[in-house]
């Protein structure tokens, strides 16, 4: 006779957001302990026990039997089910690039709700306080946070979520799978102070960016979404290049004394 697990919880904060996991009893023991191990050591820096607040709960339950469905001469295996209040249900056969789907549409669809949004940059923290770098491929976003380590903590180097809270706005680490897996994510907020777009050249400088209509353009070709949640998200962005007016060019080369200087030299303002 196999024996049951027993059920669990756990409960990640991404965003400000509380996602509560339900581990429900299954004879799968082997599939729950690697799912449950796997996340643990992803989202480490996550995980809380401090909550009165639930914003979304994923239900892990058994099953034995997985429907295949075809569309156009390709097959597709139902990874989750969206219930209704804020429920997900899914399985323990899961791996964890397709639990990180998942929370990517629970963090898309809170965002939409409560007035955030995820944008393709890097950030560096400065005094509790973080920098973007944002611009287009091969600009340099992870380039400018390994020339910045160790004198700046790197934050991201991917994707970066945003939040309007309180008339200001506020940086949290995204739980995602980047390139640069050094990085020590934790869901701690950071006041945003200032957003860069990089180009690289061969001198120093930062320049104040006024035009909105410019500011606006070059952050919808990093806007990261998903389809269904675009529409209001768009509309945060839009809202936060309206309202948030401490834009810049950074222009930068790869010599690290010189740019550290420089940024140094900008922290009064900070």
């Amino acid at each position: 006779m196999k024996m049951s697990t027993p059920s669990s919880t756990l409960i990640l904060n991404i965003g400000g957001f509380n996602i509560q996991i339900n581990f429900n009893k299954t004879e799968l023991g082997f599939a729950y302990k690697k799912l449950k191990e796997d996340i643990l050591n992803c989202y480490q820096g996550f995980i809380t026990d401090k909550t009165k607040l639930v914003n979304y709960t994923i239900k892990i339950i058994e099953k034995k039997l997985f429907e295949v469905l075809l569309k156009e001469k390709k097959r597709f295996i139902n990874i989750y089910e969206k219930k209704g209040g804020k429920l997900i249900i899914s399985f323990y056969q899961i791996s964890l690039i397709q639990f990180q789907l998942i929370l990517r549409d629970i963090i898309g669809e809170l965002l939409a709700q409560q007035g955030g949004f995820i944008l393709h940059a890097s950030s560096i923290a400065d005094r509790n306080k973080a920098l973007i770098f944002t611009g287009k491929n091969s600009s340099g976003k992870s380039t400018m946070i390994k020339l910045l380590h160790p004198q700046y903590k790197a934050l991201a180097d991917d994707t970066v979520i945003i939040r309007k809270q309180a008339n200001q706005y506020f940086f949290y680490q995204t739980p995602f799978i980047e390139k640069e897996d050094w990085i020590e994510k934790a869901s701690g907020k950071y006041l945003l102070k200032k957003v860069f777009f990089l180009r690289k050249a061969k001198f120093f400088k930062l320049e104040k960016i006024v035009d909105k209509d410019y500011i606006l353009n070059r952050l919808l070709k990093q806007f990261w979404t998903i389809d269904q949640y675009g529409k209001k998200q768009l509309h945060y962005l839009t809202q936060f290049v309206a309202k948030f007016n401490n834009f810049y060019f950074f222009y930068f080369n790869k010599d690290k004394e010189k740019l550290i200087k420089l940024l140094s030299s900008e922290e009064k303002n900070l």
